[in-house]
Formats: C-alpha cells, structure tokens, sequence
C-alpha cells in the first residue's frame, strides 16, 4: 500500500498523487502544506460531529462534511480534538463532538491529507482528510459508546 508522509509522518493509503486541489482552509492544515491522493480502492475512514448542536465556541457541525478523520484514531476525545484541532475554544466546556460517523469512500475519490495544524487552540499534529471530488461519501453513525472521555476505540 502505498505511503504518503508529510513532515515525519506518514500514512498508508490506497491512493495515488494528484495535482495540488484548492483547499477550504489553508490553516488547517500545519505550515499550510498538504497532499492530494485520489483513491484506487474503497476506503472507511472517521467524521466526528455535534448532529447539527451549537455548544458555547463549537458551531454547529452535521454528519455529512468534508472532513474526516484519517490515520492513527484510537484517541480518548480530548486528545483526538486537540491532535486533529477540532472547534472547540469554550473556557467551560471541551465540546468537540458528541457523535462518531464511520464514512466510506469510493475509488476515484479525490482527497486533500496532511498534518492538522495547531488551530482552535488545539496541538494538531495528526493526519487528516478533506474531500475534495468524487462520488458522494456516505456516513453510518456508529451507536453505543464507541467514545469515551478516558479511552478511545475506532
């Protein structure tokens, strides 16, 4: 499988280069460098979301989005919100997301990946994805407690 590395990092997917797609947010990702792969093979990956809930400093997020979880997920939540830099700047509480979604990926799907900066006061520091083209992803949410304050599972 091939392997894509970005500042001492890497991840296996199965994808092969593209031509550089425009991003939503240059600054999500770290140094404002990233990769675009389109997938040779279907692919699962993670989307964590508030199910369309506004938190004080989270905004709102729905299941279908752009953004997925790739790479290492086996996190508790607050360390896979400060590694993937998810919104969550709320002095009283730390409400990154409340549920999980598994997302499937199609071949010819054409992804943005690299290392999630430091942003919404978060470390970053760990790959992410953001769909760039292709088929629709579809999303299943995951139910029962697939995320958990101290231990984390994917």
């Amino acid at each position: 499988m091939p392997t894509f590395s970005l500042f001492g990092k890497s991840v296996e997917l199965q994808a092969t280069p593209e031509p550089t797609a425009r991003t939503r947010d240059e600054s999500a990702w770290l140094h404002r460098r990233y990769l675009t792969v389109r997938l040779i093979a279907r692919m699962e990956a993670l989307r964590v979301h508030t199910a369309g809930r506004a938190f004080a400093g989270r905004e709102a997020s729905q299941e279908a989005g752009a953004w997925i979880l790739i790479g290492d997920v086996v996190q508790s939540s607050s360390q896979l919100a400060s590694s993937r830099a998810l919104p969550s700047a709320n002095p009283r509480s730390f409400v990154a997301f409340t549920h999980v979604s598994e997302a499937v990926l199609a071949a010819g799907t054409v992804l943005n990946i690299g290392i999630a900066s430091a942003k919404f006061g978060g470390a970053g520091g760990e790959f992410q994805a953001e769909y760039v083209t292709g088929p629709p992803m579809t999303f299943r949410p995951l139910v029962g407690k697939h995320w958990h304050g101290a231990v984390g599972r994917a």
